[in-house]
């Protein structure tokens, strides 16, 4: 084996490594959600199950689509427009697919199942960063975040009686917890790319 061979073979072997980590965290980072509405709130398992593989599905496609972008544009252009998309895919997958439009399901939380389904690609995207001065403090506030939301939704499960309380408990902590997720997602990703590359734009 020459020394392109082996090269080309590392490179095809790290796209791998990502492309799985990346689908990997999206899942997870979809599961608490899904656990909330699917479990918690309508006790209907197959429905978890069910979101979880159309996820993994999904986030093959957006690895691809965020790969190409990172490649067209500077790395903050290249963020924003994948948190832009990610949110608007996201909405049209709810709208049209599950029946949670405006017009259609006037109660449901668009900007919470914007900010979810942005989660699900900028988690995974943040995870996967190469840049060693980006990726370290941040995905410690992540994961640090996650666990403690985590940690907050099974307690109030389990100590909230069963009932309109239980639901609202769900609802509000899925909504709040996925926007405060993005919020802490693109705010410290863009502070550590300007930190770390102030003239990207």
């Amino acid at each position: 084996m020459n020394i392109s061979q082996a090269t080309l073979l590392h490179l095809f072997a790290r796209a791998v490594a990502a492309f799985v980590l990346f689908v990997v965290v999206g899942v997870l980072t979809a599961a608490v959600g899904e656990l909330q509405y699917s479990v918690f709130i309508r006790g209907d398992w197959a429905n978890f199950y069910g979101s979880m593989a159309f996820n993994a599905v999904y986030l093959s496609g957006a690895f691809v689509v965020m790969r190409l972008l990172f490649r067209l544009f500077p790395p903050r252009v290249a963020f924003v427009i994948t948190v832009a998309l990610a949110a608007v895919a996201g909405l049209m997958v709810e709208w049209f697919l599950i029946g949670n439009s405006p017009w259609g399901n006037p109660d449901a939380a668009q900007l919470g199942m914007a900010a979810y389904w942005a989660c699900l690609v900028v988690v995974p995207l943040i995870v996967i960063d190469a840049d060693a001065r980006l990726r370290p403090p941040l995905r410690r506030t992540i994961a640090l975040y996650g666990l403690v939301y985590t940690a907050l939704i099974l307690l109030g499960q389990g100590m909230i009686p069963a009932g309109e309380w239980r639901v609202a408990f769900h609802i509000w902590t899925f909504i709040i917890g996925y926007l405060g997720l993005i919020v802490l997602c693109v705010a410290g990703y863009l502070h550590k790319i300007r930190a770390s590359s102030p003239r990207s734009l």
